[in-house]
């Protein structure tokens, strides 16, 4: 595994905390794998994660800035007391050295799974949108690096995403919500992926659903199985970026002209 820099900035932090994140990157310097950098005022928007104090309403109006990038940083919120969102990465106040470099070893950690996942590695939080999702699509995967990806990357579609860990779970799901769009994994705990997306198409309320089928396979024969089971896509993983954004502008277009 290579050894890489990851580039930390920090936004609305006082002198103390960050002259305190600098002595814990400083410390990671002899690691054999991943290091961290603090990036200098001048370079924050070259950062991989950014540490922003959310009472700082000038490091706020900078940090938008940062998130309307295609590849936007990853946040950490640095806050008094638990976010909303249960997904949301955050600090406590005080943050102190461990907490902070399990917190970003945990996020480069996700990076670097995924990148299993998909050929283009990313690193990145979709960019906050103003207006609500105006799609919904469902996962349906048992990998929560797959489901976590597939949810940030569909933000940048204003696609919002519900996940499902087992087939019987998105069925649940299908029953009670419409989707505009469905992600499948072929392997999962429970009924497979190929009878899941039979039962999607014998049912009049999901049948013209797109559904588009992720799996490790590539063999000619198990896309035949997912062309007969009803699926509209077929994607290999690791996911090549550029297949998989071609698929659901594909179908989205579909969506808006229908």
């Amino acid at each position: 595994m290579e050894h890489k820099f990851w580039k930390v900035g920090a936004l609305g932090l006082s002198q103390g905390e960050f002259t305190l994140l600098t002595s814990m990157a400083g410390l990671t310097r002899s690691r054999a794998v991943d290091s961290y950098v603090i990036s200098a005022a001048a370079d924050i928007a070259d950062s991989h994660i950014i540490i922003l104090n959310v009472d700082d309403l000038e490091a706020v109006s900078r940090w938008r800035t940062l998130v309307a990038k295609p590849r936007p940083p990853v946040t950490v919120l640095y806050v008094s007391e638990e976010p909303t969102d249960p997904q949301q990465r955050y600090l406590l106040r005080p943050f102190g050295p461990a907490k902070l470099l399990a917190l970003l070893d945990s996020i480069v950690k996700e990076a670097r799974e995924s990148a299993h996942v998909w050929k283009k590695p990313t690193l990145s939080q979709a960019s906050t949108n103003a207006t609500s999702p105006a799609l919904r699509a469902l996962v349906v995967d048992d990998s929560p690096t797959v489901c976590k990806q597939l949810e940030l990357e569909l933000r940048n579609f204003n696609i919002r995403a519900d996940i499902a860990e087992t087939g019987e779970r998105g069925l649940e799901l299908l029953s009670l919500n419409k989707y505009d769009l469905i992600f499948l994994d072929v392997v999962l705990p429970g009924t497979d992926g190929y009878q899941v997306c039979k039962d999607i198409r014998k049912n009049p309320r999901t049948k013209q659903t797109p559904v588009i089928m992720l799996t490790s396979k590539s063999s000619p024969f198990d896309k035949v199985r997912g062309s007969l089971a009803g699926c509209s896509a077929y994607l290999t993983k690791p996911v090549d970026y550029n297949m998989f954004r071609e698929a659901v502008e594909k179908h989205v277009g579909t969506i808006k002209s229908a």
